[in-house]
């Protein structure tokens, strides 16, 4: 019993001075300088970006917006449709209705037809005509007719929509039949008036057009009204 109350005793005297050399080797966390803390409060925080700022006082996680590249090139539209005339040539065919006042108090309606060419320099506005009327009637129990050629000077206005005005004026020699003792059946003759082209297609247009024609037959000057409608081909 001696001998084993020696060696617990000895034991004991081992473990406690194990114990207490661990507890020397372990050690707390040393604080914080004076120094260091003084420099973590003195460090200004971050400014917030406005644009970090959502609307409302929210804070945007969203990247900063890059610069705008330059300005896209713009789309084509439509191609738009010009109101200049195209063609040099226009050749006219038609109806025409011819009331002629051939002297105070008789007139003669005749119907016939009117063909016309006229020339555009460089597809100009300004152009120059030559025409040709033939119209047909009846007079004391037989046919009369009526006969007219004719040049001069077209100007033209294009407008959009395919609409074409002019004018015109024309000189040239006019016959009538028949003839009278009053005079023969040639005289000088001239024409003014004007128009409009409504375009159907690219190449041709119906045209409606009304003059007034100045003959001087019997001794007496004659100033009569003629209207046309036809078709015009441009080339």
């Amino acid at each position: 019993m001696k001998c084993s109350a020696v060696v617990l005793g000895v034991v004991l005297l081992a473990v406690t001075a194990s114990g207490q050399t661990n507890s020397k080797d372990l050690q707390l966390p040393a604080a914080p300088s004076s120094a260091a803390a003084t420099m973590a409060v003195s460090q200004p925080a971050q400014p917030l970006l406005l644009a970090d700022a959502a609307p409302g006082g929210a804070i945007s996680t969203a990247s900063p917006a890059l610069p705008a590249s330059a300005d896209p090139e713009p789309m084509e539209g439509p191609p738009v449709l010009t109101a200049r005339p195209e063609y040099e040539w226009e050749l006219y065919a038609g109806y025409s209705f011819f009331n002629f006042y051939e002297v105070p108090n008789i007139t003669n309606l005749e119907n016939g037809f009117d063909v016309a060419a006229t020339f555009f320099p460089r597809a100009g506005w300004i152009g120059f005509e030559g025409d040709m009327q033939a119209t047909f009637g009846h007079q004391l129990g037989c046919t009369s007719k009526f006969v007219l050629g004719s040049g001069g000077v077209r100007l033209r206005w294009a407008r959009p929509k395919g609409m074409q005005f002019f004018l015109h004026g024309l000189a040239g020699g006019s016959h009538y039949f028949p003839q009278t003792a009053y005079g023969g059946p040639n005289a000088f003759a001239y024409e003014a008036g004007g128009g409009v082209d409504v375009a159907h297609g690219r190449r041709m247009a119906i045209r409606g057009e009304v003059d007034a024609v100045g003959t001087r037959f019997f001794g007496t000057y004659q100033y009569s009204p003629k209207v046309s409608i036809g078709v015009v081909f441009k080339f």
